[in-house]
C-alpha cells in the first residue's frame, strides 16, 4: 500500500485527466480540425461557400459526439476497475465537463455496450 491506496486503485483526478485526454481532446480535434479543413477546402477550391464550411463543422460535431458517446462509458468502466469511487468519479467528471450531470437528457446519448447492459 502506498498513501492509503492499494496498487490497483487510482485517484479520481488522474482518472478524470485521462478521461479528458482520450475523449475531450479528440472531440476538439474533430470539431476544429474538420472546420479548418472545411475553410481551407472552401477557400482554395470553391472561393467561398459558407454552406460547405457549415457542412464540415456539422460533420466534425457529429463525429465528436459519436466519439464521446462511445468512449465515455468505456472510460468510466476502466476507471471503476481501477478502484475510483463511482460517486466521486461522476462528480468530478461532470464538474470538469467530461460527462453530463446525472439526469440530463444528453447523458442518455452515452452508448450502452453489450457488456454494460
Amino acid at each position: 500500500m502506498k498513501n492509503g491506496l492499494s496498487e490497483k486503485q487510482m485517484g479520481v483526478g488522474t482518472a478524470v485527466l485521462i478521461g479528458h485526454l482520450i475523449t475531450t481532446l479528440p472531440v476538439f480535434i474533430f470539431i476544429c480540425g474538420l472546420t479548418f479543413l472545411g475553410v481551407f477546402v472552401v477557400l482554395s477550391v470553391f472561393s467561398s461557400n459558407l454552406v460547405l464550411v457549415f457542412g464540415f463543422l456539422l460533420l466534425g460535431f457529429i463525429m465528436a459526439w459519436t466519439w464521446w458517446s462511445l468512449l465515455v462509458p468505456r472510460w468510466r468502466k476502466w476507471a471503476l476497475k481501477k478502484g475510483v469511487p463511482p460517486d466521486e468519479l461522476q462528480k468530478w467528471a461532470a464538474l470538469t465537463g467530461l460527462v453530463w450531470p446525472k439526469g440530463w437528457i444528453f447523458e442518455k446519448t452515452e452508448y450502452k455496450w453489450d457488456d454494460d447492459k
